[in-house]
């Protein structure tokens, strides 16, 4: 009776799988995986008294298998690709993190001595006016003279963007 019927059987499974998916050549892909598994399965499905409703409940199951897993590939492609924009963005802020940094080391290297070590234990280590004034033996008016004359230079000779996206305007215009 299934060698018989086979043929019949892979024109329903067609029309079936493609009123679902839509699609000529996933029709076909995916009905000759349900006539694959119709074969491995021949002799069991041979003694069954409803064929027809079981291969064709094969049929749906089929097809709702290959939808589920394109579910999962959709979820795990946008986890990936998530993950990739973060990467991309951290790569591209390191990137201009450190073109940041070495735009200002080139601008500070340019200020006089006591202008670059003002700006350093400031900005760098974190001291305050007065500790800079102590540790310098400098007067705190004269280290706030030269850490503002320093800032000056900073903003005048770094794009304003740059200094808005890295952080830097409150660096340079409220310190």
């Amino acid at each position: 009776m299934m060698k018989k019927n086979i043929a019949n059987y892979r024109v329903r499974i067609y029309h079936f799988i493609y009123k679902f998916v839509k699609s000529r050549s996933l029709a076909d892909d995916l009905t000759q995986d349900v006539m694959l598994k119709i074969w491995i399965y021949r002799d069991k499905i041979a003694d069954l008294e409803e064929i027809d409703s079981y291969i064709m409940r094969m049929s749906k199951n089929h097809v709702l298998d290959h939808f589920k897993k394109l579910a999962k590939e959709k979820v795990y492609q946008e986890e990936i690709w998530g993950r990739m924009q973060k990467s991309e963005n951290r790569v591209t802020s390191t990137l201009f993190t450190q073109e940041m940094e070495s735009q200002l080391n080139d601008i500070l290297k340019e200020l006089p001595p006591r202008q670059q070590e003002v700006y350093t234990l400031n900005k760098k280590e974190g001291l305050s006016l007065q500790e800079i004034a102590d540790r310098l033996d400098i007067a705190p008016n004269t280290a706030k003279n030269h850490l503002s004359r320093a800032l000056k230079v900073i903003r005048t000779q770094m794009n304003p963007e740059t200094l808005l996206v890295m952080g830097w305007m409150v660096v340079c215009f409220y310190n």
